[in-house]
Formats: structure tokens, C-alpha cells, sequence
């Protein structure tokens, strides 16, 4: 019997060793890491997390279950393998069953005393080797998941420990279902529709608590060495790019299904757009799995997009920001998903390799190591800084009394505000807040979000009677971001009764742009009970239709309905567009007819644009927005804009027409150096026309990246209000506006990286991506030129992200002085 044992674990240490098919290596982009391949199928298929036991020994989840195929011929339940290191040469050599069962497993992470966390779709349970024979025979249950969803990777994912007892957990989106988590001592955690969220419990399923929400799918958790919780959420749907987050206790990061999973609805924020949510770190690849601490930086896997990444931190306020920098680039057989940090200072990472969903027979580990041996300590992470306790102090310090931590929630700086909203319900000091004590805009905010908080940590410590009370009162305030608070809150609850008092806030005659949008959303969710699936809900389109169509609502917002509705819409026609432009039509609803209908572009609006450019009824302006709008098919009215750019037409109309057809071009004007502001400033930093400016930003290329009154590509930021708001004017002068223009790359948000491709073929291609899932077999991008393209992922040689803008430079030399003095002009006026 010895014999027999001992041929077969040489048998199976050869096997291991020398895995059936070579395998190509990634591209390891920084100098100083290597990569080599550890294991392979057969003897290792599908793997997901992995961690290491206190002996240096790795523990590797191999998933069967993940939409298994019908007739698969793998295991009917997943199992958990033990790696080490069988003759002491230092490689991981030999590789045993350690534990067999559960459906559907994401995640491992090591516990104390010789207990496992291992995550399934459906709980959290510890197992442990008891006995020392390398087999864990003990499982205790620590979490359950009751819902209907059975979807195998939205469910409970992540995992992570602290120093101090806690284990996290995540929870996916659930498909928007309901749910009980129950954990083994009867506590429970009850939703549905909220999105992903954070849990934690202790190490033996006691004291069950919900610690953030607002993620999509929080697949990859990590405590640093300092103390700080990290995720990345593994999808954005129809808006990303994916995120790492800073995970703050009851912070809020903005998605919730109930609204839609395409990510687009009002309702929703992606880096903190709401009031009470909070921003991202950084964005990241496509469906990130894994995120870790090592050394310097944060490390995460990118299964999408078939790369390693790392992120350098610093310091922004309570929180941090970073940038992506790719370390390992694979092809399309490389899915990297779990990932663990090893005693000798490697790192190890599992990979799916195939890009498909179900169980396929493939899989891979990798060990990524430095060239040269170096000390590696996994404590050089960034300890928290002086804002960073300040804000655990707000968290649970009961020295600090209730008009402290008040003082907080009007803080500049979210993470601070929001550590003031948590420390207020930790310490109870939230039930001693009355409302005639809240004065300032943002400690309005944070005191709503509280009650809003508490009520989703337990439904029965808030009556629905007092929830109304607070929601009428920040319904009624004079801020709109208050209002936008308590708007969401209301909706989010379905609270019907409220109907009468979010329809009173588009009697507001200065109501904003971004508050407009989301009360038209809100009535849409409470009359219909629903939100659309996708980018586009017909409910809202169908009440935009309605109140932009009413004579009797402000001309303003009428105009901002329109500007809301999107291109595709049939609805208003060109012709009943048209018919609503008068001599005496506001001009800011003439502006949002005509760019409507250069938006839409084809024969039906395009006709309706030159109809309007010569109908000498209609003002000036009104006139030259519509030449500008015939700008891109200037060739088949060429008749109209010519005739149009004679002398004895209105000069602003002329004016127009000439710029159109490139008349007032003139390539010999002096020009200062692209890097000399001061010269730039002066040259075209005043005197521009705006209307004009307007022109300019929806006739060149601008438009093809930048939105502006809902019009225009989201390839760059939305610049709507880049500039502020007539009530709040922003800091964007003439100069800074410029350095955008001819230093474009100075500074590019998370959100729009662009991308540097390399086929196969050698073509090189750049652009922003867009919001093609990594589970297909393309990856769809925007360039600069604003079209879009797509690249099969067998076409891609390398693919990377870059710190140059897909702002091309050198747009001013597009335009004449005089237009870029006007367009200028209309960037810098805050809109009303």
C-alpha cells in the first residue's frame, strides 16, 4: 500500500510539474518582475481565489460549478487544493485535495487558530484541517444567503480580514432581489435593490453588520497593513470604467439595481456625483477580480482586459487617488482572477484563462517575483495619514460631542463627512439632532444620509412616519443638493405619498439641470414601480416628451428636458421641432430645438436646420446656431450656407456661414508658444462672443468627446457646468481653460484613460474605452476623431492605459483666433 501511495504522489508531482500543452508567458512590463508558470490543466482547471496558510503553503479554490455545461465531465461540487513545496527547493511542487464541496466558490481567505473563510455564491462558511493530515474535515456555516437569485459570481464574493477580528465580506448585486443574510448567531442583514454591498462579521459568524453599499459587485476585498479596506467592483455595465474603492464605513459609492444595471440612471453616481455618495480611487480594467497590498502600491488583476495592475497611492484628503499602471499585459488566453501575497515577497494569481463564463477544463497559477531579491515589506503601504485618524476619531471616539462631529458634516473633504455620519449613529448622538439646528447645506446632507443609513442597517429603528418628516423637510429646503438628498431617499423607498412634493420641485424656476433630470426620474420609478434595464427608460423619455411639449412650463426647462431626451428619441419630430421656434421664442429653448436637431442629423432634422437658417423670421442667432448645425453636411446644402455668406446678410449670420465654409481662416496669424498661458490669456482670454463660442464647441471637434446641455459624445467630461452655475460660479478662468485646450494632458480623471492598442498586425490604435463587457469576444473604443471602433481580443498583440489625454494637441490650430476667443468665452460663463 506504501508503494502504491508513494508512486502515486511522485506520479502526480510530474504531472503538476509538467503541464500537457506549453504556455506562452505574459509580457511583464516593468524591468525588475518576472513571471513563471506554476501549475496548468489538467492538474489545475478554473481557478479563482487562493490565499496562504501560516506554513507558506497555497490554498486554490478550483471552481466546477460556474454555469457548468451540461455533460461536464469535471466534479459535480468545487474543490479546494494545497500547494507546497514537497523537496525544499522553493517552488510550490506538489499539489493535494485539501477540501471538496460548495457551488459556485469565489473566494478564500485564511482565519485564525487553522480555520479557512471560503465564499460561495450562497454563504460563507470556515473549514479547518483539525487533525494534521493536510484534509480539512470541519465546515461550519458563518453567513447564509436566503434570495431567489442564483447567479453565480453577483452573490457573496469577496473576502478580507483585519487585525482586530472582523471579517468582510462582499455581496453583488443580487439582481436587484431580495434577500436575508443570516449569520450563525441569528443576526441578519435584510435588502433588495440596494447593489452590492460590504458586511462584516466576526471570525466565528457572530455580530453580523453592513458596512458600506453602493458597489455593483465587490468580487476582490483587502486590508492594507495600515488599515484601510479596498475593493474593486468587477463590473460598470454601460458606464465605466470599473473602480477602486476606499471602502469607509457606511459609505455609500452610488450604484443601486433598483435604478437600472446599465449604470446611466439619474439616480446614480459613479464617483460621487450625488450628494452623500463617495468617488472612486482610480479606475480600472475591465471586470477586476483580486486586489492586494504589496510593497508601495496596490495590486489588482484585470480579467477583461487580460492584465496585472498596480496602483501608487496619494494622499486626497481622507481618502486617496491613484492612477493605473500595467504590470503584466497578457493575450486573450489570460484571465487573471484571485490573487495572494507569498512569505518570500512573490506574488501568486490564479487564471481562468478562457474568456467564456462556464467551467471549461483550462486554468493556470502564475508567480510573479523580482528579478533580484530585494526586502519586501508589505507594510510600506502609506500609514494612514492626519486627515485619515481624524476621521476614524469621527467615527467612534465618544469624547467628541455632538456639535463636532456636526461641525464635520459640513466639511469640504466627503470622507471626512461621511466618517461624521457614521460616528453620529455609532454613538447615538444622531437622535439628539433637531432640524432647526441644521443650517448649513452639507450638514443637512450628512444628517439625511444618517437616517438614511440607519433605516437600511434596520428597517424597524426609524418609523416610516418619521422618514416622512425628514424627507418633506429636505424636499422643502432652498438648496437644491438637499432637495436632490431627500429625493433620492424618497425614491429608493417607493414612498408614493411624497408624489405631490417632488412634482412641486419642477415649479422651481431655477431648478438645475442635474435636479431636474432626477425628479423626472423619480416620478417615473414611483408611478411605474420600475426602472429600465438599459441605457435608455422609456418612462423617463415619456415624461421629458410631456413636459418638454407644455407651453405653459418655463421656456428654461423645457430646454433642459429636450436637452435630456436622448438622440435617438422620435419623439418630438423634426417638424413639431421646428414649429416651436418663433420671432419671440426663448433663446434658450431655440438653442436646445436646434441642437437637438443637429444632433439627431439625418435628412428629416438636417432639413429642418436650413429651414431655420433662412428664415429671416427667426433671430440672428437663432439662424447661425442652425448654419453651425448643417456644419458636418455642408456639401449637400452648400447652396443654402453659401447664399447665406454673401455680404449683404446680418453679420452675424455671415459670420457664421463664413466659418463654415473655412473663409475666415488664416494660417499666417502669430501665434505665442503652446506652453506661454500669459500670451494665450491675453491674445484670447476676454472679448469672445458666447453664442458664437457655443458655435464652435458644437461645430469642431469638441463635440465629439464633450457633452455640453446634454448634447455630445461622453468620451471626455460632461462641461455643462465647467464653469459653475449662475448661483454657485466654479474657479474655471480664461487661462485654466486654455491650459485644457493646449495642455490636454496635464491632467486626465479616472474616467477617461485612454488606450493604446497593438495588434497583431502592428497597427497601433488609441481611444477611450466603452461599454463592451469583457466577457465578449471585442473590445469597443472612441478616438479622439470621436467615431468608434472595435478589436477583437485575438487581434490584440498588447493593450495598455496611457497618460497622454485622447485630447489630441494642437486643436487651436483648427481654429482661428476668433474662434477660440469665443469658444473660450462660452466655457467660462457659468450657466444659468
Amino acid at each position: 500500500m506504501f508503494s502504491i501511495l508513494r508512486i502515486s504522489v511522485v506520479t502526480s508531482i510530474l504531472a503538476f510539474l509538467h503541464p500537457a500543452n506549453a504556455v506562452e508567458l505574459p509580457n511583464v512590463l516593468d524591468p525588475d518582475w518576472k513571471i513563471e508558470l506554476v501549475a496548468s490543466e489538467p492538474k489545475l482547471v478554473t481557478p479563482t481565489g487562493c490565499c496562504f496558510d501560516d506554513a507558506g503553503r497555497l490554498l486554490v479554490v478550483e471552481c466546477h460549478t460556474h454555469f457548468a455545461p451540461e455533460g461536464y465531465a469535471g466534479p459535480k461540487s468545487d474543490r479546494i487544493y494545497l500547494l507546497d513545496d514537497s523537496d525544499g527547493d522553493g517552488k510550490l511542487d506538489r499539489q493535494r485535495l485539501f477540501f471538496e464541496g460548495g457551488q459556485a466558490t469565489m473566494g478564500i481567505a485564511k482565519l485564525d487558530d487553522g480555520w479557512f473563510a471560503v465564499s460561495t455564491r450562497s454563504d460563507v462558511a470556515r473549514i479547518r484541517d483539525s487533525n494534521q493530515d493536510d484534509v480539512a474535515e470541519q465546515r461550519e456555516v458563518l453567513l447564509t444567503l436566503k434570495t431567489p437569485a442564483t447567479y453565480p459570481h453577483n452573490g457573496l464574493t469577496g473576502l478580507a480580514t483585519s487585525p482586530d477580528g472582523w471579517l468582510y465580506v462582499g455581496q453583488g448585486e443580487n439582481l436587484g432581489e431580495a434577500y436575508e443574510l443570516i449569520a450563525a448567531d441569528g443576526s441578519k442583514q435584510v435588502g433588495g435593490g440596494e447593489g452590492g454591498n460590504m458586511f462584516r462579521c466576526r471570525f466565528d459568524g457572530s455580530e453580523l453588520q453592513r458596512h458600506a453599499t453602493g458597489f455593483w459587485n465587490p468580487f476582490g476585498i483587502t486590508m492594507d497593513p495600515a488599515g484601510r479596506l479596498w475593493t474593486v467592483g468587477n463590473d460598470p455595465d454601460a458606464s465605466p470604467p470599473c473602480r477602486l474603492l476606499h471602502v469607509i464605513q457606511g459609505g455609500d459609492y452610488g450604484f443601486q439595481f433598483r435604478f437600472g444595471r446599465a449604470g446611466t440612471h439619474p439616480l446614480l453616481a459613479w464617483n460621487g456625483e450625488l450628494p452623500g455618495t463617495l468617488g472612486m480611487v482610480a479606475g480600472t480594467g475591465e471586470a477586476p477580480c483580486a486586489v492586494i497590498a504589496h510593497g508601495e502600491h496596490l495590486w489588482v488583476t484585470s480579467w477583461g482586459d487580460n492584465r496585472i495592475e498596480r496602483y501608487a497611492l496619494k494622499p486626497h484628503g481622507a481618502t486617496w487617488s491613484s492612477q493605473t499602471e500595467t504590470i503584466v499585459q497578457g493575450d486573450s488566453l489570460f484571465r487573471p482572477v484571485g490573487m495572494a501575497n507569498a512569505p518570500d515577497g512573490s506574488i501568486y494569481f490564479t487564471d481562468w484563462v478562457d474568456r467564456s463564463y462556464p467551467v471549461h477544463q483550462k486554468g493556470r497559477l502564475w508567480r510573479l517575483s523580482r528579478k533580484k531579491p530585494v526586502e519586501t515589506k508589505l507594510a510600506s503601504i502609506p500609514k494612514l495619514t492626519e486627515t485619515e485618524q481624524n476621521g476614524m476619531r469621527l467615527l467612534d471616539d465618544s469624547s467628541l460631542n455632538v456639535e463636532q462631529r456636526l461641525a464635520a458634516l459640513s466639511d469640504p473633504d466627503p470622507a471626512i463627512r461621511q466618517s461624521a455620519i457614521n460616528g453620529l449613529i455609532n454613538t447615538k448622538q444622531l437622535d439628539q439632532l433637531k432640524r432647526d439646528q441644521l443650517k448649513e447645506p452639507l450638514a443637512k446632507i450628512g444628517v439625511l444620509s444618517a437616517w438614511r443609513w440607519r433605516e437600511l442597517l434596520d428597517s424597524q429603528s426609524l418609523a416610516a412616519s418619521q422618514r416622512d418628516e425628514w424627507l418633506e423637510w429636505g424636499l422643502k429646503d432652498s438648496d437644491q443638493q438637499v432637495n436632490l438628498a431627500a429625493l433620492r431617499w424618497a425614491t429608493e423607498r417607493r414612498c408614493q405619498t411624497l408624489l405631490p412634493a417632488i412634482r412641486k420641485l419642477l415649479e422651481l424656476n431655477d431648478l438645475n439641470p442635474k435636479l431636474f433630470s432626477s425628479v423626472i426620474a423619480s416620478i417615473a420609478y414611483l408611478e411605474s414601480g420600475s426602472a429600465s434595464g438599459g441605457k435608455r427608460d422609456p418612462q423617463i423619455e415619456k415624461l421629458l416628451i410631456e413636459f418638454a411639449s407644455d407651453e405653459n412650463r418655463p421656456a428654461k426647462l423645457r430646454a433642459i428636458a429636450l436637452g435630456k431626451l436622448p438622440v435617438e428619441s422620435e419623439q418630438p419630430s423634426a417638424e413639431q421641432l421646428g414649429q416651436w421656434l418663433s420671432a419671440d421664442v426663448d433663446r434658450t429653448l431655440a438653442v436646445a430645438i436646434v441642437y437637438l436637431l443637429t444632433s439627431r442629423a439625418n435628412k428629416p432634422a438636417l432639413d429642418v436646420l436650413a429651414s431655420i437658417a433662412v428664415n429671416k423670421e427667426l433671430s440672428d442667432q437663432t439662424r447661425a446656431d442652425a448654419i453651425a448645425g448643417l456644419a458636418r453636411n455642408a456639401g449637400e446644402y452648400a447652396k443654402v450656407v453659401n447664399s447665406l455668406a454673401i455680404p449683404r446678410q446680418p453679420k452675424v449670420i455671415r459670420t457664421e456661414a463664413e466659418r463654415v465654409l473655412s473663409r475666415s481662416w488664416q494660417s499666417s496669424s502669430p501665434r505665442p508658444d503652446r506652453n506661454d498661458l500669459d500670451a494665450w490669456d491675453k491674445l484670447v482670454g476676454s472679448g469672445g462672443n458666447v453664442d458664437a463660442g457655443r458655435r464652435v464647441f458644437f461645430r469642431t471637434t469638441c463635440v465629439n468627446c464633450h457633452q455640453h446641455s446634454g448634447r455630445g459624445a461622453k468620451t471626455g467630461p460632461d462641461l455643462t457646468t465647467l464653469a459653475g452655475t449662475s448661483d454657485q460660479p466654479g474657479a474655471m478662468t480664461s487661462k485654466r481653460v486654455l491650459e485644457s485646450i493646449l495642455n490636454p494632458s496635464k491632467e486626465v480623471g479616472p474616467l477617461y484613460v485612454p488606450w493604446r492598442i497593438v495588434t497583431t498586425e502592428g497597427r497601433v490604435l488609441t481611444g477611450v474605452k466603452l461599454d463592451a463587457p469583457g466577457a465578449g469576444d471585442r473590445i469597443r473604443f472612441q478616438g479622439a476623431d470621436g467615431d468608434q471602433f472595435e478589436v477583437g481580443l485575438e487581434e490584440i498583440e498588447s493593450q495598455g492605459p496611457v497618460e497622454t489625454s485622447i485630447m489630441p494637441t494642437g486643436l487651436e490650430d483648427a481654429m482661428s483666433l476668433e474662434e477660440l476667443r469665443d469658444l473660450v468665452a462660452f466655457l467660462t460663463v457659468p450657466v444659468n
